[in-house]
């Protein structure tokens, strides 16, 4: 009876029927659709067909074609679905939607492609027959019923209704179309299902791809399950997230494009193995972290930072000597210890490329080009530099790095300015190294023994980073005003160079090729608008600075420029300086020497002393007057130095006949020392033999000489002890006009190579404390 009812309709089928392409869906019989159509020539078919037999033929377009270009006869599936129209609208813009219900399958024969309609030739598919396998086929269909009634229990149905019609419905081939037109089917599996002709086959794929939708169910159901176990409840985003990676994890999906970069990078990263490993551990603890979170937010930073520093990369030396020497000779007037060692390392490099980098540490009175010293040697060696300030820092990790667990944690000063030097062997200056602070946060000074070693820094640890990296290639110089302050660990560290303060001479070709010119360009004037003579530079000089360096030598020199700027703003013409003008322009001039050298008086001995600024010149005074033998010491003076004041006196009172000093003095007489300025505090042990002298010229009533000035430490046998900042205190004795100098003799090494320093000065050497006296009181004998 069924047979016969298909050979029926079939036999309504016209042989030539309009065609409608359909994109992105296969149409089955038994299938109702709603289709748009926007071709003129499609719906002048379809308008063809409502007139008729109210049939189309509908065929899939294959997947290659571009929706965008037109569909030509070749473009289409030969095989499709006759279907009938059940109702048409026209919408707005010209087209036509339609709902149509899918008929029999039909084979089409051959185009017609006229101007205003596309037709085919049509042949009605029937379902083959094969009683033999009859009972084989009703075990699929029960299989496939099973499927259903397992996906109903688990509420894994298309729709509400599935499996009520589906338990009622017989036929195979109207299973089958059912079920396929709520399978989810690419475009070539449904095709590929609407060709089959052969039953058995047919619900055998059907069989499969149903099952197959099951399990996708189950997988949803079991990424749902997974997330929602590991899921906080009061976390409504971090589930999403769960579920998202759980998805990615079942499909594979796991290789994200930055995690695949940082991998490509560090394939390329010149690095030990020790550290690669490090860096790739963390790649993967990112991998496995949620994107938006605070740790991967950290991991990040932290391979910004390795990926940033400069593994491996390296600046090239210029290692011409002669160039080096030039760009040291530009850059400073003098310094020539200095310079001789940088030439040696040029030198040295020369011939051995892979020698140790040097540890210098200039130690000298402010504003003797220490920091611009550390530029000039990388200007001319032709390599980056960088600077640390660790003035005042407590703060080990600002060496070491913080550990990564600290919220902003940072690498420590030396691998951030590696990060921004580029290169692995940058010229690293550290400044005001002697003024590194400690508290409970650690100490610095500590944590800079393994930075200035050079068999530790090879492999030096930043707490941030967590691996080691290598900074023996880089040259550290280092710049302090004082050693005291320096510990002996990391003194042993360095190669330490001293710098003295300049001399006149010096500091006159420092102005005239350096100093002039910055107050020229800072005041914005022509060369010619800034006259400075000789004279008027020795007078700035003398006048005016009592300093070691020249910074106040320079901000004279700009304030003299920006005096002339103004000149020319107001008159149109440049101002003359002279020494008679000076001080209409710079004030007063600033003698702080007293007129030291005038007059030789009692008690008074010029003395000299070394500071971090530099030498200066101390006038140590002594008066006895009556009372017991009491010994008061006044001008803020520290403890050695009222030692060395005890010391004098014990030795003055042992030698009392030698010196026809009548011993009754010590004890009805008391003695008084001051040494001025009294608001700025003293010590050390240099004053011995300057106090000596000054109490046994009270003690005596003998003047001292005043063209002399003394420094040296005294021992209860009046031997003269050495001292230190010999040059300091020679070019303060000759700032205050002072002809002759008494020093220690074992400080004569210190003298060597002073050059100028010791230019238009006598040097008195003497060793025990009878020779200070001949000289500073030669009317005592």
């Amino acid at each position: 009876m069924k047979a016969e009812l298909s050979k029926s309709m079939m036999s309504k089928i016209p042989d030539n029927l309009p065609v409608i392409p359909t994109m992105d869906v296969v149409v089955f019989p038994q299938m109702i659709v709603p289709l748009l159509v926007l071709d003129n020539r499609i719906i002048k078919g379809i308008e063809a067909a409502l007139e008729g037999s109210k049939m189309v033929l509908l065929l899939a377009a294959k997947k290659n074609v571009d929706h965008q270009d037109a569909i030509g006869t070749k473009d289409l599936y030969k095989v499709g679905t006759v279907a009938s129209i059940l109702r048409m609208i026209k919408i707005p813009d010209g087209g036509i939607k339609i709902l149509v219900q899918g008929v029999c399958k039909a084979n089409a024969l051959s185009f017609s492609t006229g101007k205003e309609t596309l037709n085919a030739t049509v042949q009605a598919m029937e379902p083959q027959e094969q009683q033999e396998d009859e009972m084989e086929v009703l075990a699929q269909i029960k299989n496939i019923k099973d499927l259903a009634e397992q996906m109903a229990a688990s509420g894994q149905t298309f729709s509400p209704d599935f499996h009520i019609i589906l338990s009622k419905i017989a036929d195979p081939d109207k299973i089958a179309d059912f079920i396929l037109s709520h399978l989810n089917l690419s475009v070539e599996q449904a095709q590929e299902l609407l060709e089959q002709t052969n039953k058995k086959e047919m619900l055998s794929n059907l069989y499969k791809y149903l099952h197959k939708e099951i399990e996708i169910s189950k997988m949803q159901e079991q990424i749902r399950n997974s997330a929602r176990d590991s899921m906080n409840k009061s976390q409504k985003e971090y589930y999403l997230r769960e579920q998202m990676r759980a998805i990615k994890k079942e499909l594979g999906d796991t290789d994200e494009e930055e995690i695949d970069k940082l991998r490509e990078k560090l394939e390329t990263l010149p690095v030990i193995e020790e550290t690669k490993e490090e860096i790739k551990r963390q790649i993967n603890r990112l991998e496995s972290t949620a994107p938006e979170s605070m740790e991967a937010m950290v991991i990040r930073n932290y391979l910004d930072w390795i990926f940033a520093l400069p593994w491996g990369k390296e600046t090239e030396d210029n290692l011409d000597i002669n160039h080096a020497r030039t760009v040291l000779d530009q850059d400073h007037y003098g310094l020539e210890k200095i310079k001789e060692r940088i030439l040696d390392f040029i030198s040295v490099r020369n011939l051995k490329k892979d020698g140790h980098a040097p540890i210098l540490c200039f130690v000298g009175p402010p504003g003797t080009g220490k920091t611009s010293l550390g530029k000039s040697i990388a200007r001319s060696l032709g390599r980056t530099d960088f600077r640390v300030s660790l003035g005042g820092v407590r703060d080990e990790a600002e060496i070491r790095g913080h550990r990564r667990t600290y919220v902003g944690a940072m690498p420590g000063r030396f691998i951030q300015g590696i990060r921004k030097a580029g290169s692995c062997n940058p010229i690293i200056i550290i400044d005001e190294l002697d003024k590194i602070g400690a508290d409970f946060r650690g100490d610095p000074s500590a944590a800079m023994l393994e930075v200035l070693d050079p068999q530790q820094n090879k492999t030096f640890y930043d707490n941030y980073l967590g691996v080691p990296f290598d900074l023996s290639k880089a040259i550290f110089i280092a710049t302090a005003n004082s050693l005291d302050t320096i510990s002996g660990p990391l003194k042993d560290r360095m190669e330490i160079i001293q710098l003295s303060g300049y001399t006149m001479n010096e500091k006159m070709h420092i102005a005239r090729n350096h100093l002039v010119n910055r107050a020229i360009e800072s005041a914005g004037l022509k060369e010619e608008a800034l006259k400075i003579s000789d004279s008027v530079l020795q007078d700035v000089i003398s006048s005016y600075t009592r300093e070691s360096g020249v910074r106040q030598l320079e901000r004279l020199l700009t304030k003299l420029g920006a005096k002339s700027a103004r000149s020319i703003v107001e008159t149109k013409k440049p101002a003359t300086f002279s020494v008679k003008n000076l001080p209409d322009y710079l004030g007063p001039k600033m003698l702080r020497d007293e007129q030291t050298g005038q007059k030789d008086q009692v008690g008074i001995t010029n003395g000299l002393a070394w500071t971090a600024y530099g030498g200066e010149m101390l006038r140590i005074e002594a008066v006895m007057l009556p009372g017991r033998g009491k010994l008061t010491l006044t001008g803020q003076l520290g403890d050695v130095m009222k030692e060395s004041a005890q010391a004098a006196i014990t030795y003055a009172r042992a030698h009392a006949k030698e010196f026809c000093i009548d011993e009754n003095l010590f004890t009805k007489k008391d003695i008084h020392i001051h040494v001025p300025a009294g608001a700025v505090p003293k010590d050390g042990p240099s004053a011995g033999v300057t106090m000596l002298t000054s109490i046994l010229s009270v003690l005596t009533g003998k003047p001292i000489s005043a063209k002399h000035a003394m420094t040296g430490e005294l021992n209860l046998r009046g031997h003269v002890m050495p001292i230190g900042g010999v040059k300091e205190k020679v070019l303060a004795a000759k700032r205050n006009k002072i002809t002759h100098i008494i020093l220690p003799e074992k400080n004569k090494q210190d003298l060597v190579d002073a050059g100028e320093v010791t230019e238009g000065i006598k040097i008195i050497w003497v060793s025990k404390a009878e020779e200070v006296i001949r000289h500073a009181l030669p009317n005592l004998f």
